[in-house]
């Protein structure tokens, strides 16, 4: 008897502790994790970009939470320091940016974005790009003379505008040479030397030591001086061929 009443008294707590418990199941949900992925396309390094000039910057976001108006776009020229152009905009992969008016071969851009969950993610030119001054048109009528069979007379039309056809009167001109036939190639073309009052320049006795000579003349516009130190420095070096590619880059240098 004992033992009956002590089995119902039990069951009924039991009942009771039921009675008294629930299990609720929220409604699903996702939690993301993924920072977003930024691809830049322009400028990724490798661009020549103009002081006056307005270029776009352009980018994908991969992200489908995006928090709206996150995109921060700055750029960065050769160290740690962030220059902000846009702040809290929209993903519209597509920015103007008018150039700065500083000479400079190692910027680069930098885009970041958050999402709704605040993953974040801050992206950079693959490369370096260069902003520079709008150089000279390449001279027209570039021709040589060698009738007296010993020198190479080149002459070529004076330059007036700039590769956009603006006014500009260059400091001067560079002759190249190169001894095979690869026209366009900067890492082919030699210099020879500057000229910064005329239009011609003689190539004295290269007829008798040469069978064939290619020659190329680019006008310069020296803003700072530094095209002015690169040609002394090549003139230091007259049995060294110093390359048109050579001096750009150094060029580039100089700007840094």
């Amino acid at each position: 008897m004992k033992t009956a009443m002590l089995l119902c008294i039990l069951f009924m707590f039991g009942s009771g502790l039921l009675a008294l418990s629930s299990t609720t199941n929220t409604a699903i949900f996702s939690l993301d994790t993924v920072d977003p992925v930024i691809t830049i396309q322009s400028p990724n390094g490798g661009e020549e970009w103009y002081i006056g000039d307005t270029n776009d910057i352009l980018w994908s976001i991969t992200e489908s939470n995006l928090a709206p108006n996150s995109v921060y776009i700055y750029y960065n020229r050769g160290g740690t320091i962030n220059v902000p152009l846009a702040e809290g905009i929209e993903n519209l992969g597509t920015w103007a940016w008018a150039m700065p008016d500083t000479l400079g071969s190692n910027y680069r851009v930098r885009i970041a974005a958050t999402d709704t969950f605040g993953n974040s993610s801050l992206k950079s030119s693959a490369g370096t790009f260069t902003i520079t001054y709008v150089p000279p048109e390449t001279p027209d009528g570039v021709s040589v003379d060698i009738t007296n069979n010993v020198d190479a007379i080149i002459s070529w039309d004076p330059v007036s505008q700039t590769i956009y056809g603006s006014p500009i009167e260059p400091d001067g001109y560079i002759v190249l040479y190169n001894e095979s036939p690869y026209e366009h190639d900067d890492h082919f073309y030699y210099y020879l030397w500057d000229v910064t009052d005329a239009t011609s320049f003689t190539h004295s006795g290269v007829a008798r030591r040469r069978q064939q000579m290619y020659y190329r003349v680019v006008a310069y516009k020296d803003i700072d001086g530094r095209m002015a130190e690169i040609l002394a420095e090549a003139k230091t070096r007259p049995d060294g061929k110093i390359s048109f590619a050579e001096i750009k880059a150094g060029m580039r240098n100089r700007e840094d």
